[in-house]
């Protein structure tokens, strides 16, 4: 068996809508209180999190709720496609808007709007995602892309490989933009 791997490099941008229980609410609502902030602010504090204690929401990075996350459409931005650890093929972001015919990419709109709630709003540069499966063969043509058009913003999402999800391995990023707003 052959391991397929495709490595996302450059600026990620990630939108997290806060979801949680109503008992757990009611912790945030008292932790936040007690460091002075409203809630919003509070889930940019990583002391907030030490505070909580609740092991259901141990972090920002493991906020309860939905998320929607991908490699934002700019020109720095990288995808490698390796094959048992050798580099076969290096493509900028771009190159995927393209190069329809090269790879089967997957478009899918979102509604612009916003349901009620609070959201964390992030971005983060560097390695942003390797995603791993193991093949018996590969034939590049049955590659998957999926890129998300959300408001303004285009992001490649996990890819897939003959249907398959491809599994996530690693990232190390350095966040470089954080915003939180409730609507």
């Amino acid at each position: 068996m052959q391991t397929l791997k495709i490595n996302l490099h450059g600026e990620s941008w990630t939108l997290k809508k806060f979801e949680c229980s109503e008992e757990d609410l009611v912790e945030c609502l008292k932790v936040a209180a007690k460091m002075k902030l409203p809630l919003k602010e509070a889930l940019l504090n990583p002391f907030f999190y030490y505070n909580l204690r609740l092991p259901k929401i141990p972090s920002l990075e493991n906020l309860p709720g939905k998320k929607i996350t991908g490699l934002l459409n700019s020109p720095k931005n990288q995808i490698e496609i390796l094959l048992d650890g050798k580099k076969i093929r290096k493509h900028y972001f771009s190159d995927l808007l393209l190069l329809f015919p090269m790879f089967e990419v997957d478009r899918i709109s979102m509604l612009d709007d916003y349901s009620p709630g609070i959201y964390v709003e992030q971005k983060a540069i560097g390695f942003i995602a390797s995603y791993e499966l193991k093949v018996e063969t590969v034939n590049l043509d049955d590659l998957q892309f999926k890129l998300l058009e959300f408001k303004d913003k285009i992001l490649l999402q996990k890819p897939t490989y003959q249907n398959k999800n491809m599994l996530f391995r690693r990232k190390e990023t350095l966040l470089i933009y954080q915003n939180s707003f409730e609507v």
